[in-house]
C-alpha cells in the first residue's frame, strides 16, 4: 500500500480534566539523545515518569513532581505553579497544555540551564504568543516526526493502543542567557 492510500489509525479522545496526556517513550528518549543537558533534570508534571526514565537512561540525575501522584517516578506531590521548590539545572516536561505558558514562565524563572517543553507545534503560530516567544531565550524548536499519539493517561493505563497521532508536536527548548533567533529542526523517531 503506498502512502497516498495509507489508512491513518488515529483516534480522537475526550479531553482529560487535568490535561494529562502521555507521550510515547521514544519522544523523550530521542530528545536526550539529540540535545545535550548538563546537570540535573526536573520534570514538574512527571505523570507516568517517561521523561525521567529517559533522563536516567541518558545518565542524568533526575527528580519529578506532579499535582497528582501517578507513578513511583514522581517523588513529590506539589503544584509547580504555586509552591516553592528547589532550583534545577534543567526543567524538561510535557506540561498540561491549558497551563503551558505559565509552566514555561515559571520554569524560566527556576532553571539555571535549559527548559524543554513538549508542546503542540501550533504554539509557534499565534500572533500574541509568537511576539511573546520573541522576548524569551528560545534556542531551538525540534519538530517531532512522525506525529506522536498523545492520548490521555487512562488510555495508556488501560493498555489501549492509541494508534497514530493527529496533531503536530515539538520540543521547545530555551537556554538561559541565549539572545538570538531560535533554530528549528526535526526530531525523528529513528536517528
Amino acid at each position: 500500500m503506498n502512502d497516498e492510500h495509507r489508512i491513518l489509525n488515529a483516534k480522537i479522545w475526550d479531553r482529560h480534566p487535568d490535561d494529562w496526556y502521555v507521550e510515547p517513550e521514544w519522544v523523550s528518549e530521542r530528545l536526550f539523545a539529540t540535545e545535550k543537558f548538563e546537570g540535573n533534570v526536573y520534570d514538574p508534571a512527571c505523570g507516568m515518569g517517561r521523561i525521567l526514565k529517559a533522563a536516567a537512561a541518558a545518565g542524568l540525575e533526575h527528580v519529578g513532581s506532579d499535582l497528582i501522584m501517578r507513578s513511583e517516578s514522581c517523588r513529590m506531590q506539589m503544584d509547580f505553579l504555586t509552591e516553592a521548590f528547589y532550583r534545577a539545572d534543567n526543567i524538561v516536561s510535557n506540561p498540561p497544555f491549558k497551563h503551558a505558558e505559565a509552566f514555561v514562565v515559571r520554569a524560566l524563572e527556576r532553571a539555571t540551564g535549559k527548559v524543554a517543553m513538549l508542546l503542540p507545534s501550533k504554539w509557534m503560530h499565534g500572533d500574541k504568543r509568537s511576539r511573546w516567544l520573541e522576548t524569551t531565550p528560545l534556542r531551538r524548536v525540534l519538530y517531532i516526526t512522525p506525529r506522536p499519539s498523545m492520548p490521555p493517561g487512562p488510555v495508556i493505563e488501560a493498555g489501549i493502543n492509541p494508534g497514530g497521532g493527529k496533531e503536530d508536536f515539538a520540543w521547545f527548548i530555551w537556554l538561559r542567557g541565549y539572545d538570538g533567533r531560535p533554530e528549528s529542526s526535526w526530531l525523528r523517531r529513528e536517528a
